[in-house]
């Protein structure tokens, strides 16, 4: 009889743990029409946010012969009061410089608490503890594109940094954009 209560108490505790996020591109409805909004209410503990951005084109096809010019997805819940509770961006790799060299600079100082495979591109994940940048943020380069995840406010009973992981690969995947870039790879500055 002990048996079957300790296995119906693990059974139990299963069902508990966090569903974790898909990390590949998702059907289904889009927030931002780039965003999983079945995502988006996983990591946000809710279904009730409102999402504010948009997939935009360039006029004209990219070096990498991409036809995107940017991406960008603002979430915030009523527990935020207007404050951004999730952002989402995908921006042309030399867009903002700082950006860019600040994915080289923390690799190089080993401050991530996740490391993409190089097969995966260039960056890392954090937590606010390691850079205080939000509860969990994530920048990732891959071709000329440099996507970045930011969870402002951790959310009970979820892992900022690894729905912010999770978040990346499904933008990366459900966007599709081509994976080998024209254009220089950022380097870390030198220590001052």
């Amino acid at each position: 009889m002990a048996l079957i209560g300790v296995a119906a108490c693990s059974a139990m505790a299963e069902d508990r743990r966090p569903l974790p996020l898909p990390t590949t591109s998702v059907s289904g409805d889009l927030a931002c029409r780039f965003v999983s909004k079945e995502s988006l209410s996983i990591a946000l503990g809710t279904a009730e946010y409102d999402a504010q951005g948009d997939r935009r084109d360039a006029h004209r096809k990219n070096p990498d012969g991409s036809t995107l010019a940017a991406a960008t997805c603002e979430v915030s819940t009523a527990s935020t009061k207007g404050k951004r509770a999730i952002s989402i961006s995908v921006q042309p790799l030399g867009l903002i410089g700082e950006d860019d060299a600040q994915v080289a600079e923390v690799l190089a100082s080993g401050r991530a608490d996740y490391v993409f495979p190089a097969a995966e591109g260039m960056g890392f994940a954090a937590s606010d503890a390691t850079l205080h940048l939000g509860a969990g943020t994530c920048d990732l380069i891959v071709g000329d594109w440099h996507y970045g995840v930011t969870i402002h406010d951790a959310v009970e009973g979820r892992k900022a940094v690894d729905d912010a992981v999770a978040l990346t690969r499904q933008v990366v995947a459900t966007l599709n954009l081509p994976k080998v870039g024209t254009k220089p790879r950022p380097t870390a500055s030198p220590a001052k």
